[in-house]
């Protein structure tokens, strides 16, 4: 038994020895290359390129504002003030108490309000669109359009998965969270992002995406706790959905099996007034790194519909 519990315990120094390790190395791989600005409450990180009307982008899950920078941004900045904040507990800005999209929506209108941006066209990227859509609810007259990419809109009536469901439980969920996650998140890594592009190709563009940031320990956290609330928040936004009037671009990709589009992207389009429904071919879940040119247009559209 002594035996078994000294190889135990070795086993998880060496899990936890591996997690800080790799943490540390994603920082030096993935530095924040933003400012930092104080806003509501919290140390926000802001990555800010160009100039003109403000186009401000909102990350998924597993990421942070870096993947704008990777994907989209050389090329909005030549039209547009492009602007993407690392939500709280993701990237390098700090944490929340409350997970729900429209706490973050909070923390993203004080940092822009920081900023000076007055009535963005607001990008929201799957979990980032409900974020956006928070947003425009809760302050209407702040946003000039929405363009959602593979946004999470809906409830899907799922559970979550065991490792997020036991995140904070007690000694379980801390053990897991400092030794398990992190190295095994890195091991599965590369199968994880070929089945979120699925069955097209990973575009090379994504060698720029921080996703080693996303399986730190702390930001392992947060998403799990994000994607516990998610459904039961979605069930209370749902009915709110009609009443948005500003225009709204949806950009979807029927073939996506992480979002799916006839769950979320096609319902919403359907109870709107003002709406864009563009459907790409292929490209699977991150269609701002997949198919870019299908989400600039998306922008555009949403930008002069706005007057930008």
């Amino acid at each position: 038994m002594l035996t078994a519990l000294l190889i135990l315990g070795a086993t998880l120094f060496g899990l936890g020895a591996a997690s800080e390790h790799i943490a540390r190395q994603a920082e030096q791989d993935f530095p924040a290359t933003g400012n930092f600005i104080t806003a509501g409450g919290i140390r926000q990180h802001v990555i800010e390129r160009g100039d003109g009307p403000a186009l401000v982008m909102i990350h998924g899950a597993y990421g942070a504002a870096a993947d704008f920078e990777a994907s989209l941004m050389p090329q909005t900045a030549r039209q547009f003030r492009s602007i993407a904040v690392d939500r709280p507990g993701h990237g390098y800005s700090d944490a929340i108490d409350s997970d729900t999209p429209d706490a973050q929506a909070r923390m993203l209108h004080a940092a822009l309000e920081t900023l000076g941006v007055r009535r963005p066209v607001l990008l929201g990227f799957s979990y980032g669109g409900a974020v956006a859509l928070s947003y425009a609810l809760q302050y209407p007259d702040a946003v000039a359009a929405l363009v959602l990419v593979s946004p999470a809109t809906h409830p899907w009536r799922r559970s979550e998965p065991l490792p997020f469901g036991i995140a904070d439980a007690p000694l379980v969920g801390p053990l897991l969270k400092h030794t398990i996650v992190t190295p095994a998140g890195m091991l599965l890594k590369d199968s994880a992002v070929a089945s979120i592009f699925a069955p097209s190709a990973v575009p090379q563009s994504f060698a720029g995406a921080p996703v080693a940031l996303g399986l730190r320990p702390d930001d392992y956290a947060a998403t799990a706790r994000e994607i516990r609330v998610l459904d039961a928040f979605l069930r209370q936004q749902v009915p709110q959905y009609p009443g948005l009037r500003m225009p709204v671009a949806i950009v979807v990709n029927d073939a996506d099996t992480s979002v799916w589009s006839t769950v979320h992207g096609r319902p919403l389009a359907s109870v709107l007034r003002d709406v864009k429904l563009m459907a790409t071919d292929g490209g699977g879940h991150p269609l701002h790194f997949s198919r870019p040119a299908s989400v600039l247009a998306a922008i555009d559209w949403a930008a002069a519909k706005s007057g930008y």
